[in-house]
């Protein structure tokens, strides 16, 4: 694949911010199979893979206006970079979960009632979440849920880290308040 030049790369880049439905086209088309491909060979998944290129287009286009690109193959190349490190992160972070589960909740002989049980928690913890403010709910889900770190969502939300902190404190102590009769229940069901 022939390489862009750069008054050509530009002139797409000056094409997008305006709107350019064309200028975004063969932006795709030139850089899809590439990025797609690095996605590929990090993650080794193709639908993990075709994700994080859709995500990066899907921004591309949605911030064209405000992003300021000096080299589109470099920024592309980066993008997909980040994006692998937070899936990669994000599946650690639910690992570590399932994990914690597992070595914590005793097995029982029927899966029906874990499964029963595990949906019920699942739904609680859920209900819980969505009963947080927006802001808390928002650093919540990407902290706990995504596994990003805190100056990434500080930055993501364009807020201090210490803000991200007072979210997540103020979060997890709603959380527990809201789940410690479930908690109680459960803990006493599994031991009948």
């Amino acid at each position: 694949m022939s390489k862009l030049n750069q008054h050509t790369e530009l002139l797409l880049l000056e094409d997008l911010r305006k709107g350019s439905v064309q200028a975004f086209e063969q932006i795709f088309k030139h850089h899809w199979f590439q990025l797609y491909e690095l996605a590929k060979s990090k993650v080794h998944s193709h639908d993990d893979a075709e994700e994080i290129i859709q995500q990066i287009f899907s921004t591309l286009w949605e911030k064209r206006e405000t992003l300021v690109i000096t080299n589109l193959s470099y920024y592309l190349q980066t993008s997909v970079r980040n994006r692998v490190i937070n899936l990669i992160r994000s599946k650690i972070t639910q690992e570590k979960y399932w994990t914690y589960y597992k070595t914590f909740i005793p097995e029982q002989q029927n899966a029906t009632p874990n499964s029963v049980e595990f949906d019920d928690l699942n739904n609680a913890v859920e209900r819980a979440v969505n009963g947080l403010p927006a802001k808390s709910r928002e650093v919540f889900r990407l902290s706990r849920m995504e596994g990003r770190s805190n100056a990434e969502i500080a930055s993501l939300l364009k807020v201090s880290e210490k803000a991200i902190e007072y979210h997540l404190t103020k979060s997890l102590r709603q959380l527990k308040l809201h789940l410690k009769d479930f908690i109680f229940f459960l803990c006493f069901a599994t031991m009948l």
